[in-house]
């Protein structure tokens, strides 16, 4: 088969949603397992998805729902955007307000769901039991049950919701009270869900965390009761060998972040969470890594191969700068593509498919095989002003003030005008900025520094330095009385100045760089001492 053309290959959209209901068939086709994540969600054996923004928690989620084709399970994708979550803890469950009655509003809502995905399957043994299904039909006439559950809960939350006792069945013989509320259901529910048979898997899953939860401290406590309700059901679910399991979509630094209230939040990461990351830390070795094995994988689908070699496509060096004190420079075009990313699958397809458009606008005339410098140069333009000023401008949503905030940050780091600054100069841009109320200017330095807009700058060993994103290293902390460095997409979708005075060096490399070197200068000063002493020792001899 010829080797197709650029502008035919194929990177995807930026919402998973999109392109699973552009075409189910060929998004299935084209979607890149990694490490074996579906099986591991489907049999049970995780119930936590993390990573980072982009690295494809919501497209594992869309291709589960879209896979039931293959008859092996079935999914059902729940968006926590769509629910009054701050109305949650107020859920009147028939207990006093507190943590407990919050997990227990988070398990009525869970397990309602799961309720919901176990009716659709005519095989299962619960569509037999007319106990279950007087009370689903309860629960759907309540609004529980579907799409409008939202509207059932903020009624919830001013009064107490009671759901009339069948007349017949293990309720009826149990109870002494004509109803149950909220939290006397609770048992039969997750007795009911965990003695379902069916030949399939069921597993529900939980999207639309990432930008509700990200930046408001006060959701934390409503968020660490949901993954302890959801923990606390797949315990049930795995201990009586249940048919499925529920599954939470999450940040890792967010899971990171409310690790202190949940008790067992080591065991849940240790033994229960898949972590999605995609990310290259070892230079130009990552052409093999994973992600460009998605990258060229997803490239195909257009084109109705397996895979094509997308780096093939480019010259092997990039050239950058032009006029000026430091003239032109070369990067390995795979190290260029990266440091224009985040180091996520959504960011590196959108640079490549950003590329893509520029070719097949034939502004630049036709490639002859490789692409020319002035398509990348335009591709790489636009997926900077484009795409990614957006996507940092996102990661604001769910943050008080979000999109003024995040209009507030973005004005004064473009005011700074350089590569490197620090706090001072930040707060003195947002001063500048004649804005109405000048927001906190740590809080919105560690939110541009968790979204990867800026990382840390480090320098000192023999002029060398490196900057320490979080994207490149999830543990990172921001250290705000530091220097900082701007990301080079905005760098570049602004044409701002560039102020370090020697070429960065990557995270990882430099960390070991730094402690070689520093290996290298102990052992020097070392031998240094020995032989003074020894000179010293000769003379004294003498």
């Amino acid at each position: 088969m010829a080797k197709p053309w650029y502008r035919d290959l194929y990177f995807g959209m930026s919402d998973s949603r999109n392109e699973v209901n552009e075409n189910r068939e060929a998004f299935v086709k084209s979607y890149v397992d990694l490490n074996g994540a579906i099986s591991a969600v489907v049999n049970g054996q995780k119930f936590l998805v993390l990573g980072p923004k982009g690295t494809g928690k919501s497209a594992l989620a869309w291709y589960l729902e879209a896979a039931e084709i293959n008859g092996g399970h079935l999914a059902l994708v729940r968006d926590a955007s769509d629910l009054p979550l701050a109305e949650v803890p107020r859920l009147q469950t028939g207990q006093e307000p507190g943590p407990e009655r919050t997990v227990v509003a988070w398990k009525f809502i869970i397990l309602c769901n799961y309720l919901e995905l176990l009716l659709r399957d005519q095989r299962c043994s619960i569509q037999n039991n007319s106990e279950v299904l007087r009370v689903a039909k309860l629960l759907r006439d309540f609004g529980f049950m579907g799409d409008a559950s939202g509207r059932a809960l903020l009624k919830a939350s001013s009064t107490t919701v009671t759901i009339p006792v069948p007349k017949l069945g293990p309720i009826y013989k149990r109870e002494s009270r004509p109803d149950l509320n909220i939290y006397n259901l609770i048992p039969y529910l997750e007795s009911w869900i965990a003695d379902a048979d069916s030949g399939l898997r069921h597993i529900l899953l939980i999207d639309g965390l990432d930008s509700i939860f990200l930046n408001d401290v006060r959701y934390d406590a409503s968020l660490s009761s949901l993954v302890q309700a959801a923990y606390s059901i797949n315990q049930k679910l795995r201990q009586r060998q249940a048919t499925g399991s529920v599954v939470l979509l999450l940040r890792n630094d967010v899971f990171s972040r409310i690790a202190l209230s949940l008790p067992d939040s080591q065991k849940m990461r240790d033994d229960l969470a898949f972590d999605l990351d995609w990310r290259v830390l070892s230079g130009q070795a990552g052409v093999k890594a994973p992600l460009m094995h998605l990258v060229n994988t997803k490239a195909a689908r257009a084109v109705g191969d397996d895979s094509v070699e997308v780096l093939e496509y480019f010259p092997p060096e990039i050239e950058v700068g032009g006029r000026g004190r430091k003239g032109t420079r070369r990067f390995p075009t795979f190290q260029y593509f990266l440091n224009m990313t985040r180091h996520t699958p959504r960011d590196l397809l959108r640079l490549f498919e950003e590329i893509r458009k520029v070719d097949a606008s034939g502004v630049y005339g036709e490639s002859d095989g490789i692409l020319s410098g002035e398509v990348i140069r335009e591709g790489v333009l636009q997926y900077a002003t484009k795409y990614f000023v957006g996507a940092i401008s996102n990661e604001f949503a769910g943050y008080t003030g979000g999109p003024e905030s995040a209009a507030a940050a973005l004005t004064a780091l473009k005011a700074i005008n350089k590569q490197t600054f620090d706090t001072r100069e930040f707060r003195r841009a947002l001063g500048d900025a004649n804005l109405q109320l000048v927001p906190d200017a740590d809080n919105l330095m560690r939110l541009l520094f968790f979204a990867g807009a800026i990382g840390n700058y480090v320098g000192g060993f023999y002029d060398k330095s490196y900057m320490q994103f979080y994207h490149r290293r999830d543990e990172s902390e921001i250290y705000l009385r530091g220097t900082f460095v701007l990301h080079h997409a905005l760098i570049h979708a602004w044409g701002l100045r560039r102020t370090l005075s020697s070429p960065e060096v990557d995270n990882e490399d430099a960390r070991v760089l730094a402690t070689d070197m520093g290996d290298q200068r102990e052992k020097s000063q070392r031998r240094r001492k020995r032989t003074r002493r020894s000179s010293a020792s000769a003379s004294d001899h003498e």
